[in-house]
């Protein structure tokens, strides 16, 4: 019987950890902490995700802000819809935001107070969230054929 003889070239190779992009301080509606994230999955993962009403954001990777292909795109959908386009990492900031959770109790404010362009950014980087039916059927009933 021959011996195995091992191909290292086969084996798996480690992934390097993703890096991190953002920090998302989420708090509940007596502005108590309910956590602090490093990405819209985690948020979206949180044991207490219905409790938050506030997310901040903020870009904490090293060195300057460059937009993946992904916030690329959800930026280019809100600038397309009307959105100012001179700062891209500050809109992409208002789209990531609006894309972690809004209260209930005030989504039709905080939508409008995001604005249609930022709202359509939100569904083209996350069309899966969990309030992206929300976001749509807002979308709907403020501008209804867009």
């Amino acid at each position: 019987m021959a011996p195995v003889v091992a191909n290292d070239d086969k084996v798996p190779k480690e992934r390097p950890e993703p890096l991190i992009r953002y920090q998302f301080t989420c708090t509940a509606a007596d502005g108590s902490l309910i956590g602090t994230f490093s990405s819209l999955e985690e948020v979206w993962a949180s044991t207490r995700y219905m409790h938050i009403t506030d997310c901040r954001v903020a870009y904490v990777g090293s060195g300057p802000h460059v937009l993946t292909a992904e916030e690329t795109a959800a930026v280019n959908a809100a600038v397309a819809a009307g959105a100012p386009s001179g700062q891209p990492s500050e809109l992409c900031l208002r789209i990531i935001r609006a894309s972690t959770r809004t209260d209930h109790r005030t989504l039709d404010a905080s939508l409008a107070a995001y604005g249609v362009p930022v709202v359509k950014g939100s569904l083209t980087l996350a069309p899966l969230a969990p309030q992206a039916v929300l976001l749509t059927r807002w979308l709907k009933t403020v501008a209804p054929g867009q």
